[in-house]
């Protein structure tokens, strides 16, 4: 009978697994063949008329570089991911488009941009002013303005918007779930272990609000940036802050005004030049451009055809030229964790090793955009970017839209550090925190004993903490964070007790971190290659090259089925995985997995990066 048994058990695993095998297969041809039909459909390159309008319809989260998604997890996720826009793109083909005659005016078309942060939208920006003082015009039209798209548009010479359309500035700030009542309720016993007043990260687990320390910090962080908002578009829109503040915050008494008529709102208050319908705003535009067939479209060309068209996304390296390496860290620093979304210490080292070790690679410049993460990661990529250094290769780090915690530890010591002016910085803090579960099996009649030869054997969630492995946990804790302010005291060039001062978990704006002496200059990624490569490598000339890890073509695919182009039919593919049986796995999960420190000791800002937001925030 167990012989019958195990027969009928392998048949019946066997018979999963070719289930299984030709579900994935399966898939996989829907994707070769979505993916065929996209490529066909765009097989004709595009061309650059003269009198041509640039549209920027930037689809998606704009990034300092874009990553590739797991096919898998994407799969298992039950939604596709976001997609990501380069920043790097977007600013090249601006610049590109100004010394073009071919190029008449910049169309903003921003309905679909998901997400850019005040220091990348101020990038996009100031790029476009440059453009604009070559004396071609920028005019934007949208059928809705959210902040981060109105951000953006403010810089444009004209601004149209549809009749039912709107602009809503939300201002900065949010609120966060606070799971101390709802922990103890199970028993759930949580051990911080922290140095710095303003490390905020593990209060909603130990709290049922916000501590004093932590709302001074962000309201000081976010009316920092406001204020910034504020002065870019009352300059931008020739209006006074007070003009902009009061339309943020007076806005439910001046829909009373237009019969809750929000595009009116807009318009009588200045954010908007003329509320056009679709077919008005194409008229509008082709007075400039002309209209490119007899189907009604303007002349123009998309952003992404055009950087195709002209190799903007090529790096043309000559042989024996000097060269500034550039090397972007995006993400939560992990030690060994693969995601879309972190940086690997292991494959971010052998980048820098790279540089250190090619001879024409005269200088490196490091783009963060990190909230931090593993404290051992950071100090791993910290040392490999000091041999760099040791060897004679000056390096420069520039900060994107968030260079905080472990972001900021793996620059601490470069030769110089350069900011946007709302890059979020600094939060130089540790902790650590564990969650035990010891009570919670009480309760239901579960419990743990045994034997042991040490304070520390047999340690688990499941038995709790005792004091001794607190004090060491805490003695680990207070150790990291002297090491973060030594390490930031002898690269800024400054004394323990200042940077004491300025530390303990605080988060500053891009600017004010400039004052405080923890950024050096305020400026984005040319200037830092012109720091490198100009001031401390010496060069007269040079070439800049990124450098990254190979692209896997398989995430590849899943990522061309991600494009704007693609949406439809793989939102038809997810439903088609859930069907049959693939569940979703949960983003607290996806999440979590990032906290990957062999100690369990983080360097973490975890209202710098909005992935992080499902630990404990509301989406």
């Amino acid at each position: 009978m167990d012989g019958l048994n195990t027969s009928l058990l392998s048949r019946v695993g066997s018979g999963i697994t070719k289930f299984r095998n030709f579900v994935f297969n399966t898939l996989f041809i829907v994707i070769i063949v979505l993916l065929s039909v996209g490529l066909l459909s765009t097989c004709q390159q595009a061309e650059v008329q003269s009198n041509s309008a640039l549209i920027l319809n930037p689809a998606g989260v704009i990034v300092e570089s874009p990553s590739w998604p797991d096919p898998l997890q994407g799969l298992l996720s039950g939604s596709s991911p976001v997609a990501q826009v380069g920043l790097d793109i977007i600013l090249a083909t601006i610049e590109h488009a100004a010394n073009d005659d071919d190029i008449e005016m910049i169309v903003l078309d921003l309905d679909d941009l998901v997400r850019a942060t005040p220091a990348q939208a101020q990038r996009i920006g100031l790029t476009l002013a440059s453009f604009k003082e070559t004396g071609k015009k920028v005019v934007a039209y949208g059928y809705f303005y959210g902040q981060d798209q109105y951000h953006i548009a403010s810089f444009a010479d004209a601004i149209y918007m549809h009749p039912m359309g709107q602009v809503i500035l939300q201002g900065f700030g949010g609120f966060n779930f606070y799971v101390k009542d709802l922990l103890e309720k199970f028993d759930v016993k949580v051990h911080v272990f922290r140095v710095g007043e303003y490390k905020s990260a593990v209060e909603p687990l130990t709290r049922s609000d916000m501590s004093q320390e932590a709302r001074l910090a962000d309201e000081s962080l976010y009316q920092n940036l406001w204020q910034q908002l504020l002065t870019t578009v009352a300059a931008n829109r020739q209006l006074t802050k007070q003009q902009v503040q009061d339309y943020a915050n007076l806005l439910a008494g001046k829909l009373a005004e237009t019969n809750g008529d929000l595009a009116r709102a807009a318009l009588e208050n200045h954010l908007v030049d003329e509320l056009l319908t679709t077919d008005q705003a194409t008229v509008r535009l082709a007075d400039d451009v002309g209209f490119s067939n007899d189907q009604g479209e303007i002349n123009g060309i998309e952003y992404q055809s055009y950087a195709q068209i002209h190799g903007l996304h090529e790096q043309n390296v000559s042989a024996g030229s000097p060269v500034i390496a550039l090397i972007v860290a995006q993400g939560v620093l992990v030690t060994n964790e693969i995601g879309r979304s972190v940086v690997n210490a292991q494959e971010i080292i052998q980048l820098i090793r790279q540089v250190r070790h090619d001879a024409n690679i005269k200088a490196l410049v490091l783009r963060v955009d990190s909230p931090g993460g593993s404290q051992f990661a950071s100090e791993l990529i910290r040392q490999e970017i000091e041999l760099v250094q040791l060897a004679g290769k000056p390096v420069v780090a520039s900060f994107g839209s968030s260079a905080a915690s472990g972001g900021y530890w793996i620059a601490s010591t470069a030769d110089s550090i350069i900011a946007e002016p709302a890059t979020i910085t600094g939060s130089i803090g540790i902790f650590s925190y564990i969650t035990t579960f010891e009570d919670t099996l009480a309760k239901y009649g579960v419990h743990t004993d045994g034997v042991t030869t040490t304070p520390f054997t047999g340690l688990s969630q499941f038995t709790g903490i005792n004091e001794p492995m607190a004090q060491v946990q805490q003695a680990r804790v207070e150790n990291g964070y002297e090491q973060f302010i030594n390490l930031v005291a002898r690269g800024r060039n400054m004394s323990v007790e200042e940077i004491e001062s300025i530390a303990e978990g605080r988060v500053w704006s891009g600017d004010v971190a400039f004052e405080l002496g923890l950024v050096d200059h305020l400026g984005g990624l040319n200037e830092a290659f012109v720091r490198a490569g100009g001031e401390l490598a010496d060069l007269n000339t040079w070439q800049v090259k990124r450098l990254s890890t190979p692209i896997d073509p398989r995430a590849a695919i899943f990522a061309e089925l991600m494009s704007s182009q693609a949406h439809n039919s793989v939102h038809k593919f997810t439903q088609l995985a859930e069907l049959i049986g693939l569940k979703s796995v949960t983003q607290l999960r996806t999440t979590l997995a990032v906290l990957d420190d062999p100690f369990d000791t983080y360097a973490l800002c975890m209202q710098c990066d909005q992935s992080l937001m499902p630990l404990f925030n509301l989406p």
